[in-house]
């Protein structure tokens, strides 16, 4: 009996302490509380090549959290007795997050194209009307916005591979991530 007794007691004292680690009830303590960030996110990793090809994103090259090879027109290429076809991608959508908790009014942020970019604006890729003044805007209550790239057909010579950077700025009491700030397409000219 006294046997018993001590087990029940340690089941009772283990439950306890185990309960103590949880994190606390109050829905606050499970909010984020750090700063509020942009960043950009690259929403088409971890989707099928196939997949992938069909919406006009090159998968023979690698994708990154930071980058994407986009196919300015429609091609296909034959491997033994395999033909492959990637589509065209008439306009690109490079999704910007907010990090931190939806805000009531919508979130406006300032993007610049790198200057370093091959890719030329009006040769190479437009950017939707959204996207006037280099802007894009995150919803109110929302969490992300996208700048919309449109590829221009024949834009460079046939074979060649253009790059276009884009990189958040801060928007004042938001801030541009820096480990996520920049974020490249590559538009292929088949």
């Amino acid at each position: 009996m006294k046997k018993i007794l001590n087990y029940a007691f340690l089941l009772l004292a283990g439950t306890f302490l185990l309960a103590s680690c949880l994190p606390e009830e109050n829905e606050e303590a499970l909010k984020y509380q750090g700063s509020t960030y942009v960043e950009f996110k690259n929403q088409t990793l971890g989707i099928l090549a196939s997949t992938l090809r069909a919406r006009g994103v090159v998968t023979s090259t690698a994708q990154t959290d930071s980058s994407r090879v986009i196919a300015a027109k429609q091609y296909s290429t034959t491997s033994g007795t395999t033909t492959t076809t990637t589509a065209a991608r008439t306009v690109d959508s490079v999704l910007v997050q907010l990090v931190g908790p939806h805000r009531s009014t919508p979130t406006e942020v300032t993007f610049e194209v790198i200057a370093g970019s091959t890719a030329v604006q009006g040769t190479d890729f437009t950017l939707d009307a959204a996207n006037t003044g280099n802007k894009v805007v995150i919803p109110a209550n929302s969490s992300f916005g996208y700048i919309l790239l449109k590829p221009i057909v024949g834009g460079s010579a046939a074979g060649t591979t253009k790059r276009v950077g884009f990189k958040l700025l801060d928007a004042g009491e938001v801030k541009a991530s820096p480990n996520y700030d920049t974020f490249y397409v590559s538009i292929f000219q088949p």
